[in-house]
């Protein structure tokens, strides 16, 4: 059954359980019934004796909300750390966060905006005030969330004087680092004026180590080509502060919250790699980057009973990213490939957004939401290359300059309307248009589009209890290629490098260089959600999840052979390429439950976790492993949070299953990854009010994980396996109120 057939059948389903309930002969109610009823109807404020569950059961479109209690009480660190329990979120083999099993179509935002600088998934907690997660397109996020939205709303300033202080070692496979958090609020009571400061600090060391083996398989025959080992240290170190200044008015607020971040990361990587004829390849390739910047938000809130809510965000940012990175490759038998390469990169980068939301609710139960959203972005790119310490000019032919010039606006209007205290409806359309311009050297490219996204969510509770309900939606989205997947500035394979004798010779399909595709279009998708939520009290749920997706565009990668503008002779290059139609259908049992719920006089155990079933195919590729990246056919979560009653100790545990798996990946490669099981255990020691210790241990028992990558010749297949080293962490942190 097709997606349109899925989506047509699911809405007229709700709507004639509504037109049912809807026409039932009933007595005309008074006059102090319909005022009740009215009231009853404009009452659906979220306030803060509500659970994170039940705040989530009064909205249309199913947002999932973790609040600022779940927050602190978790004991995580990031929010990386925090979103792994949630059952509606996926963890990939590579780590990967996301929704429905779809990384590259999960959008994260930050206070309802785009993102800038370091991922907003590694974001302290202490900075963090709530995560929304929503499963579908809706209009106020905007039309580029095929999967869903998860927004990260950061932390506002109360006021109230406090001052907390956290401080934490970690252990990767035997490499120690350390964090720490502080955070100071301060206000007077006879000041409008309100003060909040946050600043964190990491550093980490995480090690690395693999073994390779390829072959050549050309009909009945298999050939050993070579052995391999590789080691890596990867240095972690970041920190930022942040601070807010809050003008409180009678009507409203006016807030500058200035932020500014470092992220340094050093990498070393060692491969040897052994021929079967004897032969020795060695490679020593090592990396620093450094990611700077800053941002000056400024933000009006009014309110006002006659003109509703008016929110308005003007942002300037500027960042700059460092890149340097050297390779020295040397063969035992003295050919002209061994040299030294480095290379050198700088992005500098600037920007400024505007956003304007308004919201007012109306009679009837309506309450209607509009906003216009306007950005620049511009970024100056400069690279240099060396060979043996002499410049090198094999990549000339784009040069060593390049520019982009990014513009978007975006409008939207949405109606969240409580009908009745069973039925409710987020009707939206979302509307963005966006212009790119590219500059390399000589050559100038551009990208422009316009699309439309239209979001229809419903809510049906149902009469016998109000806990109970099914969820419909149904929506148009889209997915957008970035700068850098337009862009043709190539990276040269170091297996395969130029020289200054051979120049660019040829590469082998296992070696491809990698480069952008100026003709990238974007995705489209029809995304179709039907669920029943089965509550069981006010923090306890069980939901059964349907979805489907039909994406038409669909980006993925391919390798192909190809003449290029730094070599004389073709050569294998990677660039994302757009690989005809995609669909999906797939189906989630997600639970939250706390057992006193089901048993009163049971230890303080809640239990949460998901299971799921999926199914994807691509049109442009033969089967049967062509599904889409990261959509596993199944994956199983479980997780456990136990609180002792006779001691001041919390104990998390969570689980992680995903099966093993090919994936095809384009015409000329597929990819195996095998099983992948995680299991991570928190504990929570209160000391007093003031003061608590938490001990964490993340990826214990992961076994080491094989990856088989396979690449087709005319007339043969070269394969490549990998085993690769999986290692404990090892944290503990004191979190301090002063």
């Amino acid at each position: 059954m097709s997606i349109r057939m899925i989506a047509i059948s699911g809405l007229l389903l709700t709507s004639s359980q509504t037109w049912s309930q809807q026409n039932l002969p009933n007595p005309a109610p008074s006059q102090a019934a319909q005022v009740t009823q009215a009231q009853q109807i404009q009452q659906v404020e979220i306030n803060g004796a509500q659970t994170d569950l039940e705040a989530s059961r009064e909205l249309a479109a199913g947002k999932l909300i973790i609040g600022r209690k779940k927050i602190a009480d978790s004991g995580v660190q990031s929010v990386t750390d925090l979103l792994k329990r949630e059952p509606a979120i996926t963890i990939g083999k590579d780590g990967r966060l996301s929704l429905l099993g779809l990384p590259g179509y999960t959008q994260i935002l930050v206070d309802g905006l785009p993102a800038v600088g370091k991922s907003p998934l590694e974001l302290d907690l202490s900075e963090v005030e709530q995560i929304e997660i929503v499963k579908s397109t809706i209009a106020e996020t905007g039309p580029f969330g095929i999967a869903g939205t998860i927004n990260i709303v950061r932390r506002k300033h109360l006021r109230k004087n406090q001052q907390q202080l956290n401080l934490g070692a970690i252990s990767t496979g035997g490499r120690f680092g350390a964090n720490g958090s502080w955070t100071l609020s301060q206000f007077s009571e006879d000041s409008p004026l309100s003060l909040m400061i946050n600043a964190s600090a990491q550093k980490s060391l995480t090690p690395g180590s693999a073994q390779d083996t390829q072959i050549l398989v050309t009909g009945s025959q298999v050939q050993a080509q070579f052995d391999a080992r590789r080691l890596s240290l990867s240095r972690n170190e970041s920190g930022s502060v942040s601070g807010e200044i809050v003008y409180k008015t009678d009507n409203g607020s006016l807030s500058f919250k200035p932020s500014s971040g470092q992220v340094n990361l050093d990498k070393r990587n060692e491969e040897q790699r052994v021929w079967a004829d004897g032969r020795l390849l060695q490679i020593t390739q090592t990396s620093s980057g450094a990611l700077g910047g800053y941002q000056l938000p400024l933000n009006w809130l009014y309110e006002s009973d006659e003109i509703g809510e008016i929110n308005a965000d003007l942002r300037w940012d500027s960042g700059q990213i460092r890149n340097n990175s050297s390779s020295m490759l040397s063969a035992q038998d003295g050919l002209a490939g061994n040299g030294l390469r480095r290379e050198e990169g700088h992005d500098d980068s600037r920007g400024w957004l505007f956003a304007i939301n308004h919201q007012k609710r109306l009679s009837g139960g309506h309450r209607l939401k509009s906003g216009l959203q306007i950005s620049r972005d511009q970024h100056d790119i400069n690279n240099a290359y060396w060979l043996n310490g002499v410049t090198d000019t094999s990549l000339a032919a784009l040069g060593t300059k390049a520019g982009s010039s990014e513009k978007k606006w975006r409008l939207f209007v949405q109606d969240d309307w409580r009908v009745d205290k069973t039925l409710a409806v987020n009707a939206g359309l979302s509307t963005q248009e966006q212009s790119l311009d590219l500059s390399e050297n000589n050559l100038v490219s551009q990208s422009r589009f316009r699309v439309w996204s239209p979001s229809l969510h419903i809510s049906k509770k149902l009469e016998s209890d109000q806990r109970r309900q099914l969820r419909v939606s149904l929506a148009r989205s889209f997915n957008a290629p970035d700068s850098g997947q337009l862009m043709l500035q190539p990276s040269i394979n170091a297996l395969a490098p130029c020289t200054l004798i051979a120049g660019c010779a040829a590469n082998t399909i296992d070696t491809a260089d990698t480069s952008g595709n100026p003709a990238l279009q974007p995705e489209r998708a029809l995304a179709f959600n039907l669920a029943y939520e089965h509550g069981l009290s006010r923090d306890s749920q069980v939901t059964l999840e349907f979805y489907a997706r039909q994406i038409e565009h669909k980006i993925g990668k391919e390798i192909v052979l190809a003449p290029v503008p730094w070599s004389g002779v073709p050569r294998y290059v990677q660039r994302p390429a757009n690989l005809g139609s995609a669909s999906l259908q797939g189906i989630n049992l997600d639970w939250r439950v706390a057992a006193r719920d089901l048993w009163p006089s049971s230890p303080r155990i809640d239990l949460r976790g998901s299971l799921g079933w999926a199914h994807s195919a691509l049109s442009d590729l033969p089967g049967p492993d062509n599904r889409l990246d990261g959509q596993l056919p199944w994956r199983a979560k479980l997780g456990m949070t136990y609180t002792m009653s006779d001691m001041p100790l919390k104990i998390d545990v969570d689980a992680n299953w995903l099966p093993g798996d090919w994936l095809r990946n384009n015409l000329t490669q597929r990819t195996y990854e095998s099983h992948r099981s995680t299991l991570t255990a928190n504990g929570i020691w209160t000391v007093n009010p003031q003061c608590r210790l938490v001990l964490s241990l993340d990826n214990l028992l992961a076994p080491d994980t094989q990856t088989v990558h396979e690449y087709f010749n005319t007339d043969s297949t070269v394969r490549t396996s990998t085993q690769k080293a999986n290692y404990a962490r090892i944290g503990l942190r004191m979190e301090l109120k002063l």
